[in-house]
């Protein structure tokens, strides 16, 4: 499920997802060494002592990204809007 944590695995393998659709995809996983590892889209960010660390590190992680797309998604609209009323203006 996408836009919450999922729990996979089972026994001594276990680990979370959290997708933001296409693209973004947060992992934690535990490790043999009673350690948990974070990753955002297959990059370790780090080992965190505790699961809720390595969580907390991913969604931070998530927020960050998600508000730079954010604004270059607003920065492309406004350029998109520019373009289209010079056309019209230049077809007038």
């Amino acid at each position: 499920m996408k836009g919450k944590w999922t729990r996979w695995g089972r026994g001594g393998c276990e680990g979370y997802s959290l997708e933001m659709g296409w693209a973004l995809r947060g992992q934690v996983v535990r490790n043999g060494k009673g350690t948990w590892s974070a990753s955002l889209n297959a990059t370790e960010l780090d080992r965190w002592g505790t699961k809720q660390e390595a969580m907390k590190v991913v969604e931070e992680r998530i927020t960050r990204e998600v508000q730079a797309i954010l604004e270059d998604w607003a920065i492309w609209q406004r350029a998109l809007a520019a373009s289209a009323s010079r056309s019209e203006k230049n077809a007038s």
